[in-house]
């Protein structure tokens, strides 16, 4: 089957973690036999290209509406960028429109504008529509739900949302979709994940061996991520002038308020915090695999949005780091035995539950063997198969 696959977020340069689950998942349908041509958000440079067998083909958006804080933070902007988006829009329906003959079936991640330009302009293909938190967060501010629903109710639509919170929002202005839609999250590549807790000498590394370093180094809690209010990074900042267990914090990542935080690191927790910037390719896996603690300390933001279901922290199991989140979103969906989750928001509850892993060894080892039970289910292997398109409608002979 050809598969086309519309994405506002894709890989532009190798280790590039934009979209990096989007490459994945396109990898994962070229394994499992089908050719796939990937129609996503480029720079005014970018230039189509094969990444292995997979075409490749950008079309040119604005700077700054799908890269550096993500769309979701630009949009709130309003003004010019709202006209640029919708601008971008039309030429991803008019290069949907014209690649689309040639494709048995399409995948679009993110409900506006990908899966809409799919619906637009390749009205007759298999559509697998997958929702990520922000594009269903925007339909709901502008009263679109519906509209959106009426355009996925036609045969050969399939509805799919990372969190069962998400396909609750969509489904109360949209009840009708419920019977072609699910809950399935984006996986992950268990098997690098793993290799990268080997050392040099092939001894593979876990709770035991670094509880064993744990008095010649501080242990290292990580965040992760895009520099952005939703990530409520500056919680975990205040966390670290109040925790006891004396780690040091560690934050990979780049965004618009790393100014601003770097301004709180200095004020509260001077030599505890250490900015890494952004970490490629695999250098992050390391970084995840090196960290005793990944914490997510998400908030939701003005109008109720919240993140999906980050990523990070089901790498962050993979690669061995227990993990402490916010109570929201996705993260409020992972089974309580595997994460430790808090109050979003609270600095002190942050701190107290890091204190809690990290001051007992055992705590720790027993949460990380839970996530090493669950983090199996992510796999690709495992995910790959619900995140087919539908198939195609067999064509009548003339």
């Amino acid at each position: 089957m050809r598969i086309g696959l519309v994405t506002t977020s894709y890989p532009r340069f190798p280790g590039d973690p934009a979209g990096g689950f989007v490459a994945e998942h396109a990898a994962y349908l070229t394994r499992a036999g089908h050719d796939v041509e990937v129609i996503a958000a480029g720079g005014a440079s970018a230039r189509d290209a094969a990444a292995g067998s997979i075409q490749v083909r950008w079309v040119p958006a604005p700077r700054g509406l799908f890269d550096g804080a993500g769309a979701p933070e630009a949009l709130a902007g309003g003004g010019r960028m709202h006209l640029a988006a919708a601008r971008f829009s039309l030429a991803l329906a008019r290069e949907v429109g014209r690649r689309a003959p040639t494709w048995d079936a399409a995948v679009a991640h993110w409900l506006v504008p990908s899966a809409l330009a799919a619906l637009v302009a390749a009205r007759r293909l298999p559509l697998l529509a997958i929702a990520h938190s922000g594009d269903v967060h925007l339909l709901r501010r502008l009263r679109a739900i519906r509209a959106m629903a009426a355009l996925c109710s036609r045969g050969g639509v399939q509805l799919s949302f990372v969190t069962e919170e998400l396909r609750r929002l969509f489904l109360e202005r949209a009840p009708g979709c419920a019977g072609h839609s699910q809950v399935c999250p984006m996986g992950i590549d268990l098997a690098r994940l793993r290799a990268a807790r080997l050392p040099a000498d092939g001894h593979r590394a876990g709770p035991a061996d670094r509880g064993a370093v744990a008095s010649a180094a501080p242990a290292t809690v990580l965040f992760l991520g895009r520099l952005v209010p939703v990530k409520g990074v500056d919680v975990l900042v205040r966390a670290a002038a109040r925790w006891r267990c004396g780690a040091r914090l560690v934050i990979a990542g780049a965004g618009p308020l790393e100014p601003t935080l770097r301004g709180l690191a200095a004020r509260t927790a001077p030599g505890r915090v250490t900015f890494a910037g952004q970490i490629l390719g695999p250098d992050r896996d390391r970084a995840l695999a090196g960290a005793d603690l990944v914490a997510l300390p998400s908030i939701r933001v003005e109008g109720g949005r919240s993140e999906g279901l980050p990523l990070v922290a089901l790498e962050a199991m993979a690669a061995g780091a227990a993990v402490v989140a916010s109570s929201v979103g996705g993260l409020a969906e992972l089974p309580a035995a595997a994460v430790t989750r808090v109050v979003p928001g609270d600095a002190d509850a942050l701190a107290a539950a890091i204190d809690g892993l990290l001051l007992d060894p055992a705590r720790r080892t027993a949460q990380t063997t839970a996530q090493d039970r669950l983090i199996i289910s992510f796999d690709w292997a495992a995910v790959g198969p619900r995140l087919l398109p539908p198939p195609p409608v067999a064509r009548s002979a003339p």
